[in-house]
């Protein structure tokens, strides 16, 4: 039967769009999610990989909120290993290479299989509104679905226009249809829109590349997973990632055609990624850098396609080619698809509550690089969120923010909602002033609680994590008042591990934070003193977080403690009606910006580019001043 009404209708069918349909049915709502091509759900148009530092967290946070990302990652993984492994345990995260095919596949499966889900090819053109309010959407086709809630996840498709060199013409990525009329829709609902541009890379033929003048990486030779549910598992030795370098003479093709390229011709002036530039922006802004490096990687089992990392273009074709060619045993490569520039519409974040519903626009959400971010851990993580608080704004209760000292999640809508954007923002651990709070290891004890409270983590699943808390802590109390003393079975084993020697009696957390010592040095010490009936009976991730949870105890306690302070100003929240006119001896810029973000809390406004603490004590004195009269 003809379905006219939904609760949701999710628009756009990528990362985004796949996490908010898949959060918002199961959540009980009645969706329809609709893609320009369903047979492109899911897509990975640019660089076929998953997670690295700050998205690596962020694809482990959507599984600790229960999202997909983590199980289309994990059933999709040809190779997978740790980054940042030398740099602590706040950043250290692991980064995927992934068969497209698969991982599509695998969200498809997932989408299809939900009852309360429709799925329907068919382009978005018109949202419809009455009062400020999302009442539905019109069609291409010529269809009216009335809803209560739209969630925008339209990708780089909107408006988007594909250059190679001096050609160019009105394209999604990879050749797809791109949408046009709804960019009207949208101007004319007062919604302030800009235009940003990205790059990606030509694939090349494997069987033309001779790779014996690259070094391989290969798979971690450990169990390993995304998901904080699934099992780790070894991946296959025979599949490699091939380092590379661009050559002297790839420096002389782009020096001699740069004028041809279209950000020098100036048919693109949109911002590109500041993080991930294309190979002419790098000889545009490092001239004195000869080489850059390169990575080979295979992109499916099912494919002769190679994705060459760090290697984006928007040059001509011709060049391109010739490009291809002085790169190290590509001399005889065959170009699969070209490399091209994007530019496409994005939505102001700052139109955002923390909420991904749109200020002004009641039941509109956004989520996704329509926001003006880049990436694929990015788009799903703001899919899940928008598809949570559009489903609890359906069913008419309080939304779901994460804060800062929460989530990666959290830094993300806030940096979104708080600065805005005008470049292609990229989660950064940088970006996270409480990363140490917030690692790899934990996101299942800051966020499962709410996955579970919205009903994404069933009650089987969060009884297994209960058990796995209660076992971490059991392990950290032991350690805690557990003492082991200096002897020279002790000390023997100090030297085995190659750690500072025990020298007084302590506890075994204590002892974890002196020079080398690691958790499997503190079990060999208690089973050598106590028998290994008293061996902790711990997974290796539940390991690992017992001994950063110990080791960083003093930096984690100071840590919360600041974090505690700005959730208190997060807390007073400011008036929507709130005068910032009748402030007495404030800066007329900070008066401007806060005017224009029309901040929600004390927090949300001292994070506001240019506003002060004393700003935020002025506007503090006033709120006091008014609740006291509301009282009296």
């Amino acid at each position: 039967m003809y379905q006219d009404f939904y609760d949701i209708v999710v628009i756009g069918g990528g990362h985004a769009g796949c996490e908010a349909a898949i959060s918002a049915s199961r959540i009980g709502c009645r969706v329809l999610m609709l893609n320009l091509n369903v047979d492109n759900t899911a897509m990975m148009p640019c660089n076929p990989s998953i997670g690295g530092p700050a998205k690596g967290h962020l694809v482990r946070e959507v599984s600790a909120l229960g999202g997909e990302q983590a199980n289309a990652a994990d059933n999709s993984t040809l190779m997978i290993r740790w980054l940042n492994t030398s740099k602590g345990a706040a950043v250290r995260a692991l980064r995927a290479q992934c068969d497209p095919i698969q991982y599509s596949t695998y969200y498809r499966k997932i989408l299809t299989g939900l009852k309360n889900l429709d799925i329907h090819q068919d382009e978005a053109i018109e949202i419809l509104t009455q009062d400020n309010h999302v009442t539905g959407i019109i069609t291409r086709h010529g269809s009216k679905y009335n809803c209560k809630a739209v969630i925008l996840c339209g990708g780089v498709y909107i408006s988007g226009r594909v250059f190679v060199g001096e050609v160019s013409f009105k394209s999604g990525p990879m050749g797809q249809n791109n949408s046009e009329k709804l960019l009207n829709s949208l101007t004319n609902l007062g919604i302030q829109t800009g235009r940003m541009r990205t790059d990606t890379t030509p694939r090349l033929n494997i069987n033309t590349i001779d790779f014996s003048r690259s070094e391989p990486q290969r798979s971690e030779n450990e169990p390993l997973c995304f998901d904080i549910f699934g099992e780790g598992r070894i991946y296959r030795s025979d599949y490699a990632c091939w380092f590379s370098r661009t050559t002297e003479k790839t420096y002389e093709i782009i020096a001699q055609n740069i004028k041809r390229s279209p950000l020098v011709t100036g048919d693109v002036i949109s911002h590109g990624p500041r993080y991930c530039p294309s190979i002419e922006d790098k000889f545009l802004r490092f001239p004195d850098h000869i080489t850059h490096p390169i990575v080979f990687e295979p992109v499916s089992n099912n494919t002769n396609e190679v994705y060459v990392q760090n290697f984006s273009t928007s040059l001509p074709y011709d060049v391109q080619v010739e490009m291809v060619k002085s790169l190290p045993g590509c001399e005889n490569a065959k170009i699969i698809k070209p490399g091209y520039g994007i530019e496409y519409a994005y939505l102001l974040p700052n139109q955002l509550k923390h909420t991904l519903e749109n200020k002004n626009i009641s039941g509109f959400f956004c989520a996704g690089q329509v926001n003006g971010t880049s990436g694929y851990e990015e788009a799903a993580a703001q899919g899940l969120l928008a598809g949570i608080n559009a489903a609890l704004f359906v069913k008419e209760q309080e939304p779901m923010i994460l804060g800062r000292s929460e989530a990666y999640l959290g830094v993300l809508v806030d940096d979104l909602t708080t600065k805005s954007t005008d470049e292609p923002y990229r989660m950064l651990t940088s970006r996270c002033e409480h990363r140490l709070l917030m690692r790899w290891d934990n996101p299942a004890h800051r966020l499962s609680d709410y996955g579970h409270k919205v009903g994404l983590i069933d009650d089987g699943k969060f009884a297994v994590l209960e058990r796995k808390f209660s076992r971490e802590n059991s392990e950290i109390t032991r350690l805690q008042t557990t003492r082991i003393i200096p002897n020279d079975e002790n000390k023997a084993l100090c030297e085995k591990f190659g750690s500072e020697i025990l020298s007084e009696p302590m506890t075994c957390a204590e002892f974890l934070r002196h020079r080398g010592v690691t958790y499997e040095l503190i079990r060999a010490i208690l089973n050598h003193e106590h028998g290994h009936e008293h061996d902790s009976e711990l997974e290796l991730d539940e390991r690992f977080h017992v001994e950063t949870e110990l080791r960083y105890s003093g930096y984690l306690e100071r840590e919360s403690k600041i974090a505690e302070r700005m959730r208190n100003l997060d807390g007073v929240k400011i008036p929507e009606n709130f005068d910032y006119d009748s402030v007495k001896g404030m800066r007329a810029e900070c008066r401007e910006k806060l005017k224009f973000f029309r901040p929600d809390s004390l927090g949300h406004a001292l994070r506001i580019s240019g506003v002060t603490p004393t700003d935020v004590q002025l506007i503090s004195v006033i709120i006091a001043r008014d609740s006291r009269k509301n009282l009296a």
